[in-house]
């Protein structure tokens, strides 16, 4: 780039305002009097900086004000939603920005109709000026009403700080975040919420990425991915790390969309301050990790390069989908046991009464019914001898599980003894007092009285049983019909090895 003196830079920054004079070369112009202290341009950025606080103040912040606002009526006319608190996991590297620290948090918080279901992470590198700062500000482990903790680590550069995050998160959403974020629109957890609720019939897996749509990105632009913890789970990985950072999110949305698995929150807005849109001032932070245009077109030329990669991973979700729950309606014995239950409920006053800890009693194994079944519970025998697929492969077993109330199924106890890896699992709600949950790989899913829940025999179960009664379930095998078709498929998805961070956590709640 030509050097036309600081006053010819200063020009062509503040030109910027307008949008049509906004070129991409302006990054490179502010760089420059960045890294050149002693070529006497480091004023130019002072100035620019003036120029966009004062833009902030007088355009930017009333319009965002006056939108919280409207939002908050609006939250308020809303129909009440289903109920669900998912815990909510925001993933943020940060460094030397308290007061920007502040701000995010606070729009958080302000906006959330349940702050207090709210994870803050922040990702700092121990070589932080800032860093007591951010220690004081986070010591309480709580921050206007949202649980915080901060991570300190080596400089590891933003997507590896991500990945460092998510490994530390305990919420079922992990959310992208910066600390150049403002959320602006009330109740935007709850509208996260519904999306996902709306999301998991049709995707029971729960194998989603999302992102707010609020119209600040051109149409069909995406930012600030949010993946459920299946999604996380499954590929082993919040975001790449191949990457300086310029394709990080476009990654992860890529790949999402090719899995069929990509989906927008409507009507949240959440803006984005970044200071190539003149919504910030450009300070040495956004330089730390984004040195030029150059690694920026480096990164889009790997992006290129890594479509195999990425064809992969999309293919390593749709596989992933098979360790959630199958579509019961699928399956013509789920209606056919429904029809049956009031009769099977009678074999439960045979049973003796619970123990205070949850137990298995073995009905069908090894090819036959054991006495048990002919004596303790022939209804449900009969009934199962209806269901051939129960008892014919040579691996099939049939059980009652029963849980005294408010108890949790032990981990010895979710997998049948003797299923074979490649066969389905059934768990049938014989009895489901209210209270009682059944979460598939981390993730709720529909259970109540007379209802299937039918997965992989290696998918991981947690079953707690209600408060009023004993629940009473009945747990059979049966050939995955789609391992027949394609033997030669994989059971689950391959998990790429994560490497771990060391990190030192301060500031715990």
């Amino acid at each position: 780039m030509p050097d036309q003196g600081p006053v010819a830079d200063l020009l062509r920054l503040l030109a910027g305002h307008l949008r049509r004079y906004r070129a991409r070369t302006l990054q490179d112009v502010a760089t420059r009097a960045l890294r050149e202290p002693g070529s006497g341009r480091a004023w130019v950025v002072t100035v620019l900086n003036a120029s966009l606080s004062a833009r902030w103040h007088l355009y930017h912040r009333p319009l965002l004000e006056v939108r919280r606002l409207r939002s908050r009526w609006a939250y308020r006319r809303r129909p009440a939603t289903d109920g669900s608190h998912r815990r909510l996991s925001l993933l943020c590297p940060t460094r030397n920005r308290l007061a920007q620290v502040r701000r995010f948090v606070r729009s958080v918080a302000r906006t959330a109709a349940d702050p207090s279901r709210i994870e803050l992470l922040f990702y700092v590198d121990r070589d932080d000026p800032a860093l007591p700062g951010y220690r004081a500000l986070l010591a309480s482990g709580t921050l206007a009403g949202c649980r915080c903790e901060l991570l300190v680590g080596d400089p590891v550069g933003v997507p590896a700080a991500w990945n460092a995050l998510a490994s530390a998160a305990t919420g079922e959403l992990l959310m992208m975040a910066n600390d150049d974020q403002l959320y602006v629109d009330h109740g935007w957890d709850a509208a996260l919420d519904a999306r996902v609720t709306e999301l998991s019939a049709p995707h029971p897996d729960g194998l989603l990425c999302l992102y707010f749509d609020g119209g600040q990105y051109p149409e069909g632009g995406r930012d600030f991915p949010i993946v459920t913890r299946a999604w996380y789970e499954t590929l082993g990985y919040f975001v790449p790390t191949v990457f300086s950072q310029w394709e990080v999110e476009t990654w992860v949305f890529d790949i999402a969309e090719r899995a069929g698995r990509l989906h927008a929150v409507p009507g949240v807005f959440v803006e984005h301050l970044h200071y190539q849109d003149y919504k910030a001032p450009f300070d040495a932070t956004y330089q730390r990790h984004r040195m030029t245009r150059q690694k920026s077109f480096g990164d889009h030329a790997l992006f290129l390069r890594t479509t195999p990669q990425r064809i992969a991973e999309a293919e390593k979700l749709r596989r992933g989908a098979a360790v959630g729950p199958r579509d019961p309606a699928t399956f013509w014995f789920t209606g056919y046991l429904a029809e049956n239950r009031h009769r099977m409920l009678g074999d439960l006053a045979g049973l003796p009464d619970p123990e205070s800890t949850p137990h298995r009693i073995p009905l069908f194994t090894g090819g036959g019914w054991l006495s048990g079944a002919h004596t303790g519970c022939p209804v449900v025998r009969d009934v199962l001898l209806g269901v051939p697929e129960a008892t014919l492969p040579e691996s099939g077993a049939v059980s009652l599980l029963v849980l005294p109330p408010a108890t949790e199924l032990p981990a010895d106890l979710t997998v049948e003894p003797s299923a074979d890896a490649g066969c389905l699992v059934v768990w049938y709600g014989l009895r489901v007092p209210a209270g009682s949950t059944l979460r598939v790989a981390g993730s709720p899913t529909d259970w109540g009285p007379g209802r299937c829940v039918i997965v992989s025999a290696t998918t991981p179960v947690d079953l707690h049983g209600g408060t009023a009664e004993p629940s009473v379930v009945v747990r059979f095998t049966v050939a995955d019909p789609d391992r027949e078709e394609h033997p030669d498929r994989p059971d689950g998805a391959d998990r790429e090895d994560r490497a771990s961070d060391t990190v030192e956590a301060a500031g715990h709640g």
